[in-house]
């Protein structure tokens, strides 16, 4: 599947999250009937707005992981997406790292993993090189076959293009 190809399928499944603290991404996840996003997005929050529009509950943080899982909006169609299979990646695998940077409604970036495994406070990280910056977080990182490998989570400030994606299987 081409980048064009995820752009279009992913469009949809995108939620942007604000919150007392700022902005940040979500998806959803349709297996689930949950959006999925960072937990430093929602931080202590009970409900955030998603979407410009509609209040969603926090139903549940782990600050270990900094995931985030929300209430989905009812009566609202939203894409089904696939999760993939993150012990398949390798370095140098194409990604595609969605979100809404600073804002902005609906952003994808493209790149490759540079370290499949980078360890940091004893959790496994994907590091990639696709340009993600604040309000990313919570994002999905999607492969090439159209899946979702990661979630968009921190960069390193002052590094060019350092980004850090928590592997999927977490989830």
């Amino acid at each position: 599947m081409d980048s064009q190809h995820i752009i279009e399928q992913y469009q949809k499944a995108i939620i942007q999250i604000a919150a007392n603290g700022g902005t940040g991404t979500g998806f959803y996840v349709k297996e689930f009937d949950l959006i999925v996003t960072n937990a430093h997005v929602v931080a202590d929050n009970a409900e955030v707005t998603i979407a410009d529009k509609a209040l969603s509950r926090v139903w549940y943080t782990d600050r270990k992981h900094d995931l985030a899982f929300l209430q989905a909006p009812a009566g609202v169609a939203l894409p089904e997406i696939r999760l993939g299979q993150y012990e398949q990646m390798k370095d140098g695998d194409a990604v595609v790292a969605i979100g809404h940077p600073y804002g902005l409604n609906y952003t994808a970036t493209q790149g490759v993993i540079s370290k499949v495994d980078r360890i940091r406070e004893g959790l496994k990280f994907i590091q990639i090189d696709a340009a993600i910056n604040p309000g990313n977080s919570g994002g999905p990182l999607v492969n090439m076959s159209g899946e979702i490998i990661g979630v968009n989570s921190f960069i390193i400030r002052g590094g060019d293009n350092l980004g850090f994606a928590l592997p999927v299987n977490y989830l």
